[in-house]
């Protein structure tokens, strides 16, 4: 019983560990382009997807510059991004930010 207990303990720690594995920089790059989309899409009605690629790509380039988006991984939880990543709107998506 006593084994169980600690290897039920083990897996529980791996499973929270896992849970907040801090972004990486390819997951910073993907809240980014989420976020334009959204932005794109409520403000600027009939974009094209050429169009919405070019803001993206002008969004990572300013992004690359500022220092508060280098510190993404250590300043966005996982829960966050996930929320964030499945927001529907932008909205929703700055209220999982909070």
């Amino acid at each position: 019983m006593l084994r169980l207990s600690a290897v039920l303990a083990a897996l529980a720690v791996l499973m929270l560990s896992g849970c907040s594995k801090p972004l990486d920089q390819t997951e910073c790059a993907s809240l980014l382009d989420r976020y334009t989309e959204l932005l794109v899409r409520s403000d600027r009605e009939g974009t094209t997807a050429g169009d919405l690629l070019k803001l993206q790509e002008a969004a990572r380039a300013r992004a690359r510059r500022d220092p508060d988006f280098q510190d993404c991984s250590a300043r966005v939880s996982r829960r966050e991004f996930e929320c964030a990543m499945a927001a529907e709107n932008v909205d929703r998506l700055e209220q999982c930010m909070l």
